[in-house]
């Protein structure tokens, strides 16, 4: 029995590369490593780059009329209605003279770091998928490889728009989406990338990521909604810890809310740990003898893994009453060895919509044998955006990704504003006899006053 439901997939997944064969094209204009690389390859063809001007910095006053969506630089015929897609630029021949949208997949394939190019392997998957699953064949979707640098992403970029494409999907690291959008955003070419780094985004560079800002703002409402008034966190002094506590600060504010107290370590060892949170352990009794009301309501614990098990029982173990004070986490808690941890009883982190999820996550595994990374289903909802925005009039591409009804894909909820961050509907969950439960549902459209 095994032997043939290892067959079956073997043979679905032959078939879905073969189909995707025909309608994805993955290719490059530098040098590729020796190295196999997933999807068939070919060799570009030249075509004339769009019209820039190379080597002169654009003037501020020369970009384009985008306050309202439209951007004017772009020249289309009039007569181009309603095909406004059927242009120079790659058309496989089985697509000749269809509406076709043009979508550019980026992904470190060669990198140095054998970690980004596990995920650039699987994010092309999820594309493919997502491409497979289409009740049309109206997209073309070309695969490109940046290497993991910023001279192999400008060179991605300009094979891209010399095929054509009309939206950028990708590239994943914060420097090299800067490094996309130096290339395409002249040509008036939006780029939707998945970067987390909330510096790199603005209005025709959108990040279609997780930032760890929205699961700060959602479970710091939800807390407050709750009642709570007083804040305290506890984390690592890291780049991430950093954006966290900074994003805490502001949601707390926000709230009408108080950050009492403080405490940070370096590294991610128990021993780092314990004096700190000794430290804002004795800050909660000393509150609490001295006032009427506690000195924190709940605390912030932005960890994961081994190193939040480690974290938090350090908590109960000083005296601060889980059953008293709310702890809190971003979606870094959001794995089984958290949910069995005896000290997060009660809980709550916010993170992504799971039912939304779930369906994807078992279309993946019955096609390719195993798990997803965890950024495959971005790559997969970028496809299914890239489409909408690729699908009409060019110059309305911004106006089309910064819908306000927003999109809604295996991640859930999300919308893009003029800043380019992404406006997520998270859930807020809690972790309650060994399982995560929701008990603040994702939202799955805009709110009624936005």
């Amino acid at each position: 029995m095994r032997e043939r439901v290892h067959k079956t997939k073997i043979e679905l997944k032959t078939a879905l590369m073969a189909l995707v064969a025909l309608t994805v094209c993955a290719c490059t204009t530098v040098p590729m490593d020796p190295q196999p690389r997933p999807g068939p390859v070919g060799q570009v063809p030249d075509r004339p780059a769009p019209p820039t001007n190379p080597g002169q910095t654009p003037d501020p006053q020369d970009r384009p009329d985008d306050r309202d969506g439209v951007d004017t630089t772009i020249d289309v015929p009039d007569d181009a209605a309603p095909y406004f897609n059927n242009r120079d630029g790659l058309t496989l021949p089985h697509m000749a003279g269809r509406d076709t949208k043009r979508v550019a997949l980026l992904l470190p394939f060669s990198a140095q770091s054998p970690r980004l190019r596990e995920e650039a392997a699987s994010m092309f998957q999820a594309a493919e998928l997502a491409l497979f699953q289409r009740p049309d064949a109206d997209v073309v979707l070309t695969v490109l490889d940046t290497k993991g640098t910023e001279d192999g992403t400008r060179s991605a970029t300009t094979a891209a728009l010399q095929q054509g494409a009309d939206v950028i999907l990708g590239p994943v690291i914060a420097r090299n989406v800067l490094a996309a959008s130096q290339i395409a955003t002249p040509s008036g070419t939006p780029v939707l990338a998945f970067s987390n780094d909330q510096s790199v985004a603005e209005r025709g560079r959108y990040l279609l990521s997780f930032p760890p800002e929205s699961e700060v703002e959602r479970i710091v409402g939800y807390a407050a909604s709750e009642g709570v008034l007083r804040f305290a966190y506890l984390g690592p002094d890291d780049a991430y810890g950093r954006r966290v506590l900074r994003a805490y600060e502001e949601a707390v504010a926000r709230v009408g809310g108080e950050l009492t107290a403080v405490e940070t370590y370096e590294g991610n060892d128990i021993s780092v740990m314990q004096a700190p949170a000794k430290r804002i352990a004795d800050f909660h009794r000393r509150g609490r003898s001295s006032a009427t009301r506690d000195a924190f309501e709940a605390i912030l614990l932005p960890e994961g893994g081994t190193a939040l098990r480690s974290l938090a029982p350090l908590m109960p173990f000083n005296g601060v009453d889980p059953a008293r004070v709310l702890f809190m986490g971003t979606s870094r808690w959001d794995n089984r060895d958290t949910a069995r941890e005896p000290a997060l009883g009660g809980g709550v982190f916010a993170a992504a919509d799971k039912d939304a999820r779930a369906t994807f996550l078992a279309d993946y595994e019955r096609a390719y044998g195993d798990a997803p990374s965890s950024l495959a289903s971005l790559a997969y909802d970028a496809v299914q955006l890239g489409a909408i925005v690729a699908d009409g009039d060019p110059r309305t591409r911004i106006r089309r990704i910064e819908s306000p009804l927003g999109f809604y894909g295996t991640d859930g909820y999300v919308r893009f504003g003029p800043d380019g961050r992404p406006d997520r509907g998270l859930a807020v969950f809690r972790v309650m006899d060994g399982q995560f439960r929701v008990i603040d549902p994702a939202p799955r459209g805009p709110a009624p006053d936005s």
